[in-house]
Order: structure tokens, then sequence, then C-alpha cells
């Protein structure tokens, strides 16, 4: 497990970064193909090190080097030739020492890398549940809409999303800015008391459209998703980042939505400046989706509805769905493949006395025995202690 969270955070931010990059280099890239782009990339953080797990290192184009115990591998295994018995009797024993704390060191550092990440996750993931408790406990209080306006609207809008069966209209007085809350049968759109009174037609049309296209996208099954990533991954920044970036790119499409379903798009930018002065503090860090999160990127929502010059159209859904698809398969050929480098200085310390190269012009054994068999003269070898040869004159 601790060599797949290396890799991870290894492929994520590669992947990750490279979609920072890119979408820098192109700030005016439609946001369909953005959201496909943070999609894409938050996938192939998670595809690439498994597969990376499940085949050999040398499958890869290239190779990070790391050390044994970060990737996984494990110094000191019995299995090795040349690492018998005789060899680990032949071993220096300070080297021996030295390596065996290490060893027992390097598991132990790692089980309390992965005990803490462990903790922190689920710690996380406790606190996204408590803000889902606390947004139900607040809009406990909210009841069925009775205005005809609103009832008309929605089931205008609800015609023409197809959606089968409609969400359910509320309204709550402990709300600041609409939301989308629900799955399935169970969808719901819930907006403040003050969106029926200070909201004309258009602009309350535009507030349930909007809503109306969360459902339509699936966005809170999609923003239930990147919380819980956020959460388990945790120690990736670059997550925060893409999941902003995701939730950015949904509103602006719910916003041209339903700007598109009655041609309206000044309705749908009077709705944002009017709902950004609705917007409290609760509201920043709804769990759920949102129409107003921050004052500011509500204005430049409004800004960029307003503006003739749209941004260009994005690729259609079949083309965006392949080309996803097939960056996803090459993904791992390209990902770097995180795999243990050579330890020379272990290896030269692992190597027995008697398995090491002879020094230069001492015979080996081999040698003095076929020299022997011949009767020729043996050259006597250097040694600590006294030994005599008896050398064999030839007649």
């Amino acid at each position: 497990m601790t060599a797949w969270l290396f890799t991870f955070l290894v492929h994520s931010t590669l992947w990750c970064g490279v979609a920072w990059l890119g979408l820098r280099l192109f700030p005016n890239t439609h946001a369909r193909l953005r959201e496909t782009i943070w999609y894409t990339a938050l996938a192939a953080s998670l595809i690439t090190p498994t597969v990376h797990s499940l085949t050999p290192p040398d499958s890869a184009v290239w190779r990070l080097p790391v050390p044994a115990f970060v990737a996984g591998g494990e110094h000191g295994s019995g299995g090795e030739p040349g690492h018998g018995e005789g060899a680990a009797h032949a071993s220096t024993p300070g080297g021996d020492e030295a390596h065996g704390g290490e060893a027992a060191s390097a598991p132990g550092r790692l089980a309390s890398a992965g005990t803490v990440w462990v903790v922190f996750a689920i710690g996380l993931l406790a606190l996204y549940i408590l803000r889902l408790e606390r947004l139900r406990r607040r809009l406990g209080d909210r009841e069925p809409v009775t205005d005809p306006r609103a009832s008309r609207a929605l089931a205008t809008l609800g015609t023409k999303a197809a959606l089968n069966p409609p969400p359910r209209l509320t309204e709550s007085h402990n709300l600041g800015s609409p939301v989308a809350l629900g799955i399935g049968t169970r969808r719901e759109i819930c907006v403040p008391v003050r969106a029926l009174h200070e909201l004309n037609d258009g602009e309350l049309r535009a507030l349930l459209g909007h809503e109306l296209a969360h459902h339509l996208r699936r966005d809170t099954i999609r923003l239930a998703i990147l919380n819980v990533l956020q959460a388990v991954f945790f120690f990736q920044p670059l997550f925060r980042l893409a999941a902003r970036e995701v939730r950015s790119a949904a509103e602006e499409l719910c916003d041209d939505w339903a700007a598109s379903q009655f041609e309206d798009r000044f309705a749908m930018a009077s709705c944002l400046a009017e709902v950004a002065r609705w917007v409290v503090r609760s509201d920043r860090h709804s769990p759920v989706p949102c129409i107003g999160r921050r004052r500011s990127q509500l204005e430049l929502r409004v800004r960029r509805l307003m503006n003739e010059h749209r941004s260009p159209r994005g690729p259609s859904r079949p083309w965006r769905h392949a080309g996803a698809v097939g960056l996803l398969i090459l993904a791992p050929l390209f990902a770097p493949a995180v795999a243990p480098g050579a330890d020379r200085s272990h290896e030269d310390r692992r190597t027995p006395e008697h398995a090491r190269q002879p020094e230069h012009g001492q015979p080996q054994e081999h040698e003095i025995r076929e020299r022997r068999e011949r009767g020729a003269a043996v050259p006597a070898q250097r040694s600590a202690s006294p030994t005599f040869i008896t050398q064999r004159k030839d007649p």
C-alpha cells in the first residue's frame, strides 16, 4: 500500500500538473473541455498507479529510481543468490549490524506513515459527513413552495430537461443561496424565501434552470465523489485545485444551460448579481451544488454572460469521451515507473570476503591445484600467517 501511495503521489502530481499547465497556456478553453481535462487527470491519477503495481517496471517508457524501502522493496532477502549461510558467516559483522538497524527502522517508519494517513483520512471523511449533517439541520425548516410562478417555471424546465420525476421545490429561511439536493427520485431544489419575492419572472426561471441543470448533469454525485477524494488523498494539494476548477466549470455550464432555455443571458446574469447580495458565510463551503459560493466568482460569471465574445465552442461529447478514454489507455505507458534503484554501498557490505576478486598477482585456488598436478612451481601466497609450500624440482 505504501508503494502504491508513493506512486500515486508522483503520478497525480504529473497528471494534474500537466492539466493545470495546459489550461494556463490556453485560458479561453471551453468550460466543457476544461471539465473533461480535469476529470481525465483525476482518473489517470488513480489508474496509472494501480496498473504499475500489477505490471513490471520495465513496461513503462521511463523509470524513476527511489530508495528500495520507499518503493516497497525489502533489503536483505534470503532468496538472493550468493547470500547463503556460508556467505552470511563470512560477511562483515559491523556492516551487517548497521544494515540490520536500517532494515528494521524502515518498515517502522512506513507503518507509522500509513497509520497517520488512515487516521487523517478517516477524520476528514467524518468531517465531510458532519458538514452534510449540519446542512440537513440548517434546512430543517424548509417547506414546499406554493408560488404558482415557480411551479409553472419548474414544470416547463422539467419538461425540457426530460427529468422524470422532476425535482421537488422547497424554500427555507436559513438559506442564502439556492442548492440542489438528493439523487434519483429524491431530487430537490431548495431556494431562499426571498428569491420568490425579490426576483422577477425571468430571473426566477434562470435560477430554477441553473439548479435543474445540476440535477441533469448529476452534479450532486460528482461533487460528493470529489469531496471524498479530497478527504482520502488530503496529502495531494493538486486535488483541491482540481475540485475547485471542476466546480467552476460546472457552474458555468449550468449558467449556459439555464440561459439557453429561454435565450436570455441577461436574465441569468441579473439573477447572479442579485444572488451575490444574499450569499452568507455558511454558503461558501457548501458540500452540495450551490449557485453562489463567493461573490468574486459570481461577478466573473456575470461578466462572462454579458460578454459578447463568448468562449469558443467545445468539442462534441463523443469526441471528448473518445479522447479521454484514449488518454487513459496510453497514460500507464508514459507514467514513470517508481522502482528501487541500485544500492551499491549495500551490495559492497553484503559481499563476503571469500567471494571478492583476488588481488592482482595472487593465484586462485584452482590455478594452484592445476600447477601442482603438472609439477610446476607454485608461487607463495601472501598471507598474514607464515605458510610453507614445498616446491618440486623438475628432473
